[in-house]
């Protein structure tokens, strides 16, 4: 455990932005300040951007971390660890944590901001194509329009505003030049449109790019096209990823905390950090050294760190307690039974910031009974009562189940039985997020 005394290092950060109340609790290092300008503008001390930094990273990106500091830093020190992260609800401490990984390349995110640096774009292109990043599902897929993307660029850099045919260029030399093939496309169609037109002396390109785009109705080709169009379509990936080769070195993901259900209640492990602290002999050493500056910044960064480490883990270990609370059916029985829940909600009741929170999910994983998920898989839109997550599981499930294509519209009489109101528009729009195409292509595929 942390000491007392170094605890009390820790004070609050008030941010007022925008109309804002934002919270941000002991992250920052001893006298790492916020200038607000009447502006509103931030400045951010390179102190304070690193543990924002590191607030986002997981478990094993963190333990790396932790461990160049004590490499590098003469005023820290590694102690023995004389407990563990274990926890139960009503304070009992059990088995010691079991390690589990689970195997991962590098990400498709990670890829494609690497290809990004041997582009040529200027700065406003760049700009841009980390916003179409951004935004890519891991599918492959660009999930908002050309639109969203330009208000995004304009909201940012009101001083240096782009157009919507701009935006546009930036996301197509992305789709034919990057790899995999095809990313960034809206969607299951125009994907593979452009494969179509990558193939060389394709006989029926402009028929096949036609009927894709729904232009041609393919009821109304004769028997040799269809036959043509069905075996290339079936040929083709479905989803840029299916083309993504990832010949990089194996990295592990090491899940931030385990969570298990026995007879006294839910049991939460979290991954054990380092026990570090100051260096005591060194800190003696102090008032011999007549130029401090250098150690005064060691000094610094070194009770930065151990603050942050146990804001850290107290923050993860409430977090995870009330997403328990909360969604203890989904985590039991599976996503289909999610509640609503935003970020902003949990947010407001555990009394930190929004953005705060959003980091504090960012790339963590949690071992549970329904096996090794994202943290942020546990927050849902709210839908007529229902978490939009748990409707799209039932709409796969549903077309999983399907004997022949089902409409979309029919797919809404079927949710209407389980008393979910829902729109065809809105049951469309879930399924092409899901990279499900329409009864029309199903049908086809088959």
């Amino acid at each position: 455990m942390i000491k007392n005394h170094y605890a009390a290092n820790l004070y609050t950060v008030y941010l007022i932005f925008d109309g804002f109340h934002y919270i941000l609790q002991a992250i920052i290092m001893p006298k790492s300040r916020l200038q607000t300008k009447n502006s509103f503008n931030l400045n951010l001390t390179p102190l304070l951007k690193n543990s924002l930094k590191l607030l986002s990273m997981p478990h094993i990106e963190l333990l790396s971390e932790i461990n160049r500091a004590l490499e590098n830093n003469i005023t820290l020190v590694e102690k023995e660890s004389k407990s563990s992260n274990n926890k139960h609800f009503d304070g009992k401490k059990t088995q010691e944590e079991q390690q589990l990984q689970i195997e991962s390349k590098l990400s498709l995110f990670d890829a494609l901001l690497d290809q990004l640096s041997y582009t040529g774009f200027n700065k406003q292109q760049l700009t841009i194509a980390q916003i179409i990043i951004e935004n890519i599902t891991e599918s492959g897929f660009l999930e908002v329009n050309i639109d969203f993307v330009a208000r995004a660029h304009n909201r940012n850099h009101p001083d240096n505003k782009v157009s919507r045919q701009s935006c546009e260029t930036v996301r197509n030399f992305i789709q034919n030049n990057f790899e995999p093939l095809g990313i960034a496309s809206f969607n299951t169609q125009e994907f593979l449109s452009l494969q179509i037109k990558k193939q060389k002396n394709s006989e029926h390109s402009t028929l096949f790019i036609k009927l894709l785009a729904e232009k041609i109705d393919i009821n109304k080709i004769n028997s040799t096209q269809k036959d043509a169009f069905l075996s290339t379509i079936k040929k083709l990936p479905k989803t840029p990823v299916d083309n993504f080769k990832n010949d990089t070195q194996t990295q592990y993901i090491q899940a931030d905390a385990d969570i298990e259900k026995n007879e006294l209640g839910w049991h939460i492990t979290l991954k054990v950090l380092p026990n570090i602290a100051i260096n005591k002999e060194y800190l003696a050493l102090r008032p011999q050294i007549k130029d401090k500056i250098l150690f005064n910044q060691h000094l610094l960064a070194a009770r930065g760190l151990i603050n942050f480490i146990e804001y850290r883990q107290q923050q993860l270990q409430l977090i995870i307690e009330t997403l328990i609370t909360k969604q203890e059916k989904a985590l039991i029985k599976g996503i289909k039974h999610l509640l609503p829940l935003s970020q902003k909600e949990l947010a407001f009741e555990l009394n930190i910031g929004e953005s705060t929170l959003s980091r504090l999910l960012k790339n963590k994983y949690i071992d549970t009974p329904i096996g090794v998920i994202r943290i942020q898989e546990l927050f849902s839109a709210k839908i007529d009562n229902y978490a939009s997550k748990s409707i799209q599981q039932k709409i796969v499930m549903i077309i999983q189940k399907e004997n022949k294509p089902l409409s979309d519209q029919k797919i809404v009489h079927l949710l209407n039985q389980d008393n979910i109101n829902i729109s065809r528009r809105t049951v469309t729009k879930y399924r092409k997020a899901l990279n499900i195409p329409c009864a029309r292509y199903r049908k086809l595929s088959q």
